[in-house]
């Protein structure tokens, strides 16, 4: 699996997100067969050479740009235990997750990475898996780590990942689905809030069910 290269020296953190955003702008224009090296360097007005020292390769800068894009919406487990300090309950957290997951779902940049992946996917499911590992997969961890973490020990990391996935699933509903179609429009702020208390409600339900045998 490509990854970030590790740095033997300081490198500009400046030419790093301009690279970043010249990359994420050409996903999101020409797909990521369409993107080269050689294109990106020239849209971020860095050398070739320097898109390389940050990146070892193309699939390392896409799913950067995916994981960059989650992370803008504190999607990321190390953020949100920070800015929590664990004192927060468990169902107060899921509603926190809950609703910046559902705020990343519905930006229309994600909404537009979604639509590019789908028409690539079937000549390149390559393109798909990378995807799924920087946004979907990381997201999926990332709740399944707030249940165990913030569950007080009462839930294992089996059962942890099965909420997540169920938390998920309920997060997205149908209005995904409609949105991915052009068919829903972005949920407002107070849909969201209703939606979310709903979906966390539940799975409480379904962690007091699990952990209280």
């Amino acid at each position: 699996m490509a990854t970030l290269k590790k740095q033997g020296r300081p490198k500009s953190e400046e030419k790093y997100h301009m690279i970043l955003h010249a990359a994420s702008c050409l996903f999101l224009k020409e797909g990521f067969a369409n993107t080269s090296m050689d294109t990106v360097a020239k849209e971020s007005g860095v050398s070739k050479q320097t898109v390389y020292s940050h990146f070892d390769s193309k699939d390392a800068l896409f799913k950067a740009a995916i994981t960059s894009k989650c992370q803008s919406y504190q999607l990321d487990t190390q953020q949100l235990v920070s800015s929590t300090a664990n004192s927060l309950s468990l169902t107060e957290c899921l509603i926190k997750v809950g609703s910046q997951f559902i705020r990343l779902l519905q930006d229309p940049e994600t909404i537009a990475i979604f639509r590019v992946i789908i028409a690539e996917a079937v000549h390149s499911p390559h393109v798909a898996t990378l995807f799924y590992q920087a946004g979907p997969e990381a997201s999926l961890e990332t709740l399944s780590s707030v249940i165990e973490q913030f569950g007080q020990g009462s839930a294992d990391r089996h059962l942890a990942r099965q909420l997540a996935r169920d938390y998920c699933a309920l997060l997205r509903g149908e209005f995904h689905t409609m949105m991915l179609c052009g068919i829903h429009a972005p949920l407002s702020d107070v849909e969201i809030e209703k939606h979310v208390v709903r979906a966390a409600e539940k799975i409480i339900v379904l962690f007091n069910h699990y952990t209280q045998k």
